[in-house]
């Protein structure tokens, strides 16, 4: 089909590109973004346990993961179009038979079925943000339109768990799913020519890549460990099921300002230093409020703080690590060491997590949050220096 034929020239920072790529992220993102309420609905609808609730989280994530790596190494030469139609169909699949299955080991497999999809199309999403020129406030846009989807849906999950089930959320899932489709004729077909990008730029710094990649895996790590379980930290509190999923819909609405300040807060004008510094630490110090058992007020406050927080920073980062190499491969990388510490981060609250207790849990993603700023400071600020000395030179 032409479709999937390579004619033409893509123009990344179109209008039209944009907001494709944004629908793609909205259809690759559709279960993880409200997944403290999919946790809350294992355990309250399916009666699994607590444990169990995370590994469910934990196997859509390593499917996410799994295909996000596989596209990292088969982006140069693979079709994105074609990739694009074939996650998107997996995705409605693995989406359609999570409605199915009520065993616990059934329903992994589903999930991870549904994951792998998912996370091939939120690697083409970002890695196509991630070819425009203003990455940072495009980025921005992406994660204004996703949370505001995810304040939505967090808020409606209790009304929806009681209206049409897990299985009836499932099945939206997969409908979806199937929107990706819409987005492809203003999708790129693969990462920019070698003859399109500056020959400086193409020569990645590995010194200086390494450890921030390490960084943010450590720091998708830390944001994976309490993400999923945020829902049931809240009702182990003695919050009720609503007034939770309220407070993560403020909390949404919170990460939503994120996002538009990282649109409209410039990396130039600020540098990269402060944003990162207090996102990062700033996290660290919201969840670090949960630990003595939060109050409505002491919940309300860390997870609107912890939201707002994570989706400020994230463009930065991002930013910072396509700053690598402008041909967006190193980009498609990052979004598979992302989605790899998403899953590592539910598996091991999974494994730690008590009954009806998140201390260690919480303490964990203040650990994490600590290496991964550690980790990612230092180079990225390095390699900023070394690009400014480029220029002015």
């Amino acid at each position: 089909m032409s479709i999937f034929k390579n004619g033409g020239t893509y123009d990344p920072d179109r209008g039209s590109s944009i907001a494709a790529a944004v629908l793609l992220g909205l259809s690759a993102n559709i279960s993880f973004i409200i997944q403290p309420g999919l946790v809350g609905g294992f355990v309250d609808a399916l009666h699994f346990t607590e444990g169990q609730a995370g590994e469910l989280a934990a196997y859509e994530m390593f499917g996410i993961a799994a295909s996000t790596v596989v596209l990292a190494f088969l982006s140069l030469k693979a079709n994105w179009r074609i990739s694009l139609a074939l996650c998107a169909i997996l995705a409605a699949v693995g989406d359609f038979l999570s409605a199915k299955m009520t065993g616990f080991h059934e329903l992994g497999i589903a999930r991870f079925i549904a994951g792998c999809g998912h996370g091939g199309l939120i690697s083409l999403s970002f890695a196509a943000i991630g070819l425009t020129k203003r990455t940072d406030r495009n980025l921005g846009i992406y994660l204004t339109a996703l949370l505001s989807y995810g304040a939505l849906g967090l808020l409606l999950m209790p009304y929806l768990l009681d209206a049409i089930g897990l299985s009836g959320i499932f099945i939206a899932f997969s409908v979806a799913s199937l929107m990706a489709l819409f987005s492809l004729p203003y999708m790129p077909y693969a990462p920019k020519e070698e003859a399109a990008a500056e020959v400086e730029a193409t020569r990645i710094n590995f010194r200086l890549l390494i450890p921030t990649l390490l960084g943010f895996l450590a720091y998708n790590i830390s944001q994976g460990i309490v993400w999923a379980y945020l829902f049931l930290i809240g009702t182990g509190a003695g919050l009720g099921d609503q007034t939770v999923a309220n407070s993560l819909f403020i909390s949404q609405i919170f990460g939503v300002i994120g996002a538009f300040l990282a649109v409209i807060i410039s990396a130039k004008v600020v540098g990269r230093f402060a944003p990162i510094t207090a996102g990062v630490l700033g996290g660290a110090a919201f969840i670090a409020l949960l630990m003595p058992g939060p109050s409505y007020v002491t919940y309300l406050i860390a997870v609107c703080g912890f939201n707002l927080a994570w989706n400020k920073v994230l463009p930065f980062i991002l930013a910072a690590i396509a700053d690598f190499d402008v041909r967006g491969r190193v980009m498609t990388f990052a979004l598979a060491i992302q989605m790899g510490g998403l899953a590592i981060g539910p598996y091991i609250a999974s494994q730690i997590v008590g009954e009806g207790d998140y201390f260690s849990v919480e303490l964990s993603s203040v650990i994490f949050f600590v290496i991964g700023y550690v980790l990612l400071i230092f180079p990225i600020m390095s390699h900023s220096r070394i690009l400014k000395a480029a220029e002015q030179g």
